[in-house]
Formats: C-alpha cells, structure tokens, sequence
C-alpha cells in the first residue's frame, strides 16, 4: 500500500487517526488491520 502525503488514515476498531508527513509504500496497521484513507471534509463556502 502506498500512503500519500498530507492524508489521513484512521482505524476504525480503536479510533486511531494518523496523518501522513511522508509519502511511500508501507504497511499501515493496527493490530494486524489495515487502516483506512479517510475522505476529506467538506467545509462551507466564506463568500
């Protein structure tokens, strides 16, 4: 799995977030599961 720069994983089961401050292949786990890419938040307009 490669782990892209500036991205967010998360576990689910322990409610571990990580952010990403250097990109490349790795094994991103938490007791043996892998975590999950977690998708960006959607902030309102400032108009």
């Amino acid at each position: 799995m490669a782990v892209q720069l500036g991205k967010r994983y998360r576990d689910e089961e322990s409610g571990i977030e990580v952010l990403c401050i250097k990109p490349g292949e790795c094994d991103l786990k938490v007791d043996e599961r892998e975590m999950e890419l977690m998708q960006p938040k959607v902030l309102p307009s400032a108009d």
